[in-house]
């Protein structure tokens, strides 16, 4: 009869687990309890069993008093799609690392002199052209002198060329008032304002030096 009039009374001030434990997620460890026994003894007292059990996640889960076989687990989170993520990045950096951009080739110094002086010389033919000169042409050539408004005149033969791009001269020899004059003169430089050939001649050789010992008939010419 004790039993009886006692039983009564402890079910009633039983509280439900729910109120008892609250469910909450606490970031300690990965433990998941269940209470699979409770047991009720004669003073009143409820005596619990939890069956402790390791999950995955970082989150209690507690049953309620008589659920026997119910856990609830926490979904999974970040396992999947770490995994995808992670091999999302690394399939993007091979990617970077093959798709490297193509090296600018490497310009050299004498390249981009040469480059300027192919510039200047077709500038240069546009303000002034440049007819072909070769070794034994007569050719008469204008000239700006400095400190002088009016051009000078030089006629005479040319008896060599140096082909240097925008450094090319040429060298012409004549007589004037009874002596031999050679000169040189640069074919692109600014103080040249014409150069125009008189006539042709074909020679043999590339160098006329022979002419220095010829008599001045060779290479006397009328302005």
């Amino acid at each position: 009869m004790a039993t009886s009039s006692l039983l009564p009374h402890s079910l009633l001030s039983l509280p439900t687990a729910s109120s008892r434990f609250p469910k909450t997620s606490l970031p300690i460890s990965s433990i998941s309890l269940s209470l699979n026994q409770i047991s009720i003894s004669r003073s009143g007292s409820v005596a619990f069993q939890p069956l402790v059990r390791r999950g995955r996640d970082s989150t209690f889960g507690i049953a309620r008093a008589g659920e026997t076989g119910k856990e609830e687990t926490p979904a999974e989170t970040g396992g999947d799609e770490g995994s995808s993520e992670s091999v999302e990045e690394e399939s993007s950096v091979a990617v970077a690392v093959e798709e490297k951009p193509p090296k600018k080739p490497i310009v050299k110094l004498n390249e981009i002199i040469g480059i300027l002086n192919k510039k200047f010389i077709e500038e240069a033919e546009i303000i002034k052209p440049v007819p072909d000169i070769r070794p034994g042409d007569i050719v008469e050539i204008k000239k700006q002198k400095a400190n002088r408004r009016r051009l000078a005149l030089y006629k005479g033969i040319v008896i060599s060329k140096s082909s240097a791009g925008v450094h090319t001269t040429i060298r012409i020899r004549y007589m004037t008032s009874g002596t031999a004059v050679e000169i040189v003169f640069p074919v692109y430089s600014p103080t040249i304002k014409e150069i125009k050939v008189v006539s042709h001649r074909d020679v043999r050789r590339a160098k006329l030096f022979y002419l220095r010992e010829k008599l001045p008939r060779f290479y006397t010419f009328k302005k």
